[in-house]
């Protein structure tokens, strides 16, 4: 995911309460590759599942969450509220975790609670592994077809709107090896679940009750981690923002910053 494919309906509404920063994760978007963007030597079967990668990680989910605080740093600014979608949250947890002294709250979108890999549907796995391996032939095709899958029952826009943001996202900079290698970062994280026990700051989880990416029990483990978290389940929803579902998010996590009194 790339910054600029956050819903316009969900940052106009949060942009109402504070202002925001968006960026690229390493390895998507404009920011910077650690390897190239396409590698054809990558087969399905190099996507890391339950098993340990074969493949060392250049770089793990720790240092993607270091980015952030170096990006707070070059932009002076001491502290502030994390919302991270998918991988996302993942490193918005660890943010929370392993720097508190700069994380007002966390809100974590269709993201897990720490496993050490994804329980997904067979067909979602299938188009996660497909993703690391397709470059330009069929792009388009492929990322639709891998949309409405793990959208589950969630509304989409019309195939023609659809096809037209997805050609901006792959001109803006869509890297299928790139996907590779945060894939392995992720796996290479281990099991979090001990760390995010830490977590001091407020903790919002939001999670499609159909979500085929990562399994709603995965999300919902966060009760016995951190019982204070929490935690709303989003019906009729897969694993994808929309500007309709992202309205409806935009007004939960308003909610939930006004509701702890913080700046």
């Amino acid at each position: 995911m790339q910054a600029a494919d956050w819903p316009a309906a969900l940052l106009s509404s949060l942009a109402r309460h504070r202002p925001l920063i968006l960026f690229d994760n390493r390895d998507a978007g404009l920011s910077q590759l650690f390897g190239p963007r396409h590698d054809h030597e990558i087969r399905e079967s190099d996507f890391p599942d339950a098993n340990p990668p074969s493949t060392q990680a250049p770089y793990t989910l720790f240092d993607m969450a270091d980015d952030g605080v170096r990006l707070l740093d070059a932009l002076g600014i001491p502290k502030v509220h994390v919302v991270g979608f998918s991988m996302g949250g993942m490193i918005a947890q660890l943010l929370g975790a392993r720097h508190p002294d700069r994380v007002l709250s966390i809100t974590g979108l269709m993201t897990s609670a720490g496993q050490p890999w994804l329980e997904s549907t067979a067909d979602a796995d299938r188009m996660m592994r497909r993703s690391i391996v397709t470059d330009s032939d069929g792009l388009v095709d492929f990322l639709l077809q891998a949309e409405d899958i793990y959208a589950g029952p969630t509304a989409l826009p019309d195939t023609a709107t659809r096809r037209e943001l997805i050609r901006a996202t792959i001109a803006r900079g869509h890297h299928s090896a790139g996907i590779w290698r945060q894939a392995l970062a992720m796996r290479a994280a281990g099991d979090r679940r001990e760390l995010i026990r830490s977590i001091v700051a407020p903790l919002l989880m939001l999670h499609g009750e159909q979500d085929p990416v990562i399994a709603l029990r995965q999300a919902a483990a966060i009760a016995e981690l951190l019982p204070a978290a929490r935690f709303i389940e989003l019906s009729q929803t897969g694993h994808v923002l929309t500007e309709d579902n992202g309205a409806v998010i935009a007004d939960i996590i308003s909610a939930f910053w006004q509701s702890l009194a913080i700046d």
